[in-house]
């Protein structure tokens, strides 16, 4: 065998190995070579056969040692010997040259290249059944020390009923089987944690308790082997084309097989803190969205938009031909995600946009699902899914604009999914403070967490189910997946980089399907102007260059992906892209505004320590003066006025006429207790009591009315 270095030429490998072929040619060859040379030398004809029963010998011990068979031993030994007569036989009677001794050579030579295949298959054969019993006696030994392990901690009888070895080596799996008598999964499951420590497992190491195919089979995880490994996401699967109809692959488990969640019918969250990976996971999932011909990406970030940005990128360089670029020449018609909505104006035209496709599908398709006799939308290049994918959560929760938001995405949550628009959720923490509506999580069946700090947190996100933090990660990267409600399983993620991210849209660009008729006509100029400069200007630096390449029109006659003029509106204007809203421009601060920037009263002016609005005499009107002071919207403070006059006599009070309105006008108790100190002042209203009894009192209900 030869390889090829990079400095030189071809070389012979001398470790590489002989086959039944060359190791006969080389045997034959090698004994008429020295039976030559020794005739040459005079040689007497006793030191072949000596060399030859040294040379048998040599092939035992060797074998021996490799602990070959009996037979392949004998064939082997037999071959030496054959050889040693052969030459001390030519020696003897004139050389190797002549017509007898050649001939007896190759015959033996073809003999012995016949029998070695025969050999060679019984010595495959036999190695296999004694590494075979080798694995039995191995896992046999695995079994009685579970078997033992399980009694001591547990305190339970079970048979050990087999022992697979996951192909990563990072553990493996057992299948038991619990007694009669009522023993449940849970006095194992309960267990964990005790029969980790009788294992005496590595940090990062744990068990998990999985159901079998019946209520008495159990499955235990066992992982003995934290993978360091880096796992970079594969993009040369992208050529692949997928769909969305079927699972998709999301992370790596630790026994090697592959995670996957149901995006058609399932919506997702994903939680996990800053810095445990939780937006690569995303980048992988619209990675892997993008690889399938039947799906569009649509994309929420209150945080600047920058889950978004990255696919991009590839789509903008090669619109403006930015110099330098690796795109700058490359033919990308459309962005990888097909809309990205950065600030809580756009999000909600979004999810309205969502709401009414989902609302027009379901009439516009009625004849299709009929024809595939099914209750839910047939998903397909000309009828494509949509997914919303919405990063931090925490921002989304944080004011009552953005909370707008998190509502129309249950919305979505709620009433599309028949109509092929799902979402995709990330959050810090499930918990009331980062997603204040529960319908969220509970309405999600596919559940992934990058990391926790809390037992608690992982509980509150798969149930009883989870295990516990530490033993669950082992550092950015790992992950626990839990899809429609089933024990979560422990996995890997890729990591996948910004310049992958831009490969994977270029790859896939030509794939991407474009918005059905009825659903671009409900989505509306919300949808095609969706890349105007007025709406997405402020997802670039302001020294972005001009854009020369056209609109790109679809097979609907709507053009998508047209970053200058906005989709339909015609070519870039002359000059190319060019900022209108005044993105670009930082606004200076008079000078008068610059004592308020340092938050410093004006000079000369002393502050007002107590709250507006506040009567010291009447508790219920003190605040911490911290009550957001909202804006006052229209018909609120006749709202207001009615619910003061529905009262009666009985009269209401700040707190009440602010639990009445907050959810439709958004108004605060501070803006309520200035409306009724006014009309108290102004006669409309009467207070009445003292203290936290106080009450107000329209004056058509007033005691001396």
């Amino acid at each position: 065998m030869t390889k090829t270095t990079k400095n030189s030429g071809p070389r012979v490998d001398w470790k590489a190995g002989h086959g039944i072929l060359s190791g006969t040619l080389n045997g034959t060859l090698g004994a008429l070579t020295t039976t030559a040379l020794g005739h040459a030398s005079g040689m007497p004809a006793t030191w072949a056969l000596a060399a030859g029963a040294a040379g048998a010998l040599g092939t035992i011990g060797s074998g021996l040692r490799k602990r070959l068979t009996a037979a392949t031993l004998t064939f082997r030994s037999t071959c030496w010997m054959t050889a040693g007569g052969w030459s001390s036989w030519a020696l003897a009677h004139g050389g190797p040259w002549q017509w007898p001794e050649i001939g007896s050579l190759a015959a033996a030579g073809i003999a012995a290249g016949t029998l070695a295949v025969g050999f060679a298959a019984h010595e495959e054969v036999e190695q296999a059944k004694r590494q075979h019993l080798l694995l039995i006696g191995a896992r046999r030994q695995i079994a009685a020390e579970w078997t033992d392990r399980i009694k001591r901690v547990c305190n339970v009888d079970v048979t050990v009923l087999g022992v697979e070895h996951w192909p990563s080596g990072a553990g493996y799996t057992l299948e038991i089987e619990l007694p009669e008598g009522g023993t449940t999964r849970r006095s194992i499951t309960d267990r964990t944690e005790g029969l980790g420590s009788d294992l005496d497992l590595p940090d990062g190491c744990g068990l998990q308790v999985m159901p079998g195919i019946s209520r008495r089979r159990v499955l235990i995880q066992v992982t003995t082997k934290v993978l360091t490994d880096p796992l970079d996401f594969p993009v040369d699967e992208m050529g692949e084309v997928t769909t969305v109809n079927n699972p998709i692959p999301v992370a790596l488990l630790s026994d090697g097989a592959r995670a996957e969640m149901d995006l058609r019918q399932a919506s997702t969250i994903v939680t996990g803190p800053t810095g445990s990976g939780k937006t690569n996971w995303l980048h992988t999932l619209i990675a892997r969205l993008l690889q399938t011909n039947d799906t569009l990406v649509w994309v929420i970030d209150l945080n600047a938009g920058s889950i978004g940005l990255p696919w991009l990128n590839a789509w903008r360089d090669a619109q403006i031909h930015r110099p330098g670029s690796h795109w700058a020449d490359a033919e990308i018609p459309v962005p990888g995600v097909d809309w990205v909505a950065s600030t809580p104006e756009e999000a909600k035209r979004m999810l309205a946009a969502a709401v009414r496709i989902a609302k027009r599908r379901k009439a516009a398709y009625q004849d299709a699902m009929r024809d595939a006799n099914d209750d839910k939308l047939p998903v397909s290049p000309t009828v494509p899914e949509i997914v919303i994918v919405m990063d931090e959560g925490a921002e989304v929760a944080a004011t009552r604009e953005a909370r707008a938001v998190l509502a129309g995405v249950s919305e979505v949550i709620r009433i599309a999914r028949a109509m092929a628009i799902r979402a995709v959720v990330s959050v810090l923490r499930v918990t009331q403070d980062v997603m204040p509506d529960p319908l969220v999580r509970k309405m999600a069946s596919n559940r992934l967490a990058t990391g926790a700090f809390e037992d608690s947190e992982l509980g509150h996100l798969f149930g009883w189910r989870a295990l516990r933090a530490e033993d669950s990660f082992s550092g950015p990267g790992s992950v626990l997946v839990g899809t429609e409600g089933k024990q979560p399983a422990k996995a890997r993620q890729p990591r996948i980089t910004p310049g992958m991210i831009e490969e994977v849209s270029a790859l896939t660009a030509h794939r991407r399907p474009a918005l059905d008729g009825p659903s671009l006509e409900a989505a509306g100029t919300d949808y095609t102007d969706r890349w105007l400069l007025e709406r997405c200007g402020h997802l670039w630096a302001a020294d972005t260059e001009t854009v020369t390449a056209p609109a790109t029109t679809t097979t609907t006659g709507t053009a998508t992906g047209a970053p200058a003029a906005g989709p339909g509106r015609g070519p870039a204007p002359a000059g190319g892209w060019k900022a209108t809203a005044g993105w670009d421009t930082p606004a200076e601060a008079p000078v008068d505004d610059l004592e308020s920037i340092w938050l410093l009263p004006a000079a000369g002016t002393a502050a007002d320590p107590t709250p507006p609005g506040t009567d010291w005499s009447d508790p219920s009107t003190w605040t911490t003066g911290r009550e957001s002071t909202a804006p006052e919207e229209p018909g609120a403070k006749d709202a207001a006025l009615r619910l003061l006059i529905a009262a009666g006599p009985e009269g209401t009070g700040a707190s009440a006429m602010e639990r009445a309105l907050k959810d439709t006008f958004g108004t605060r108790r501070p803006v309520l207790q200035n409306w009724l100190k006014a009309w108290v002042e102004s006669g409309d209203a009467v207070r009445v009591g003292e203290g936290s009894k106080t009450r107000y009192v329209h004056r058509d209900h007033a005691p001396d009315a």
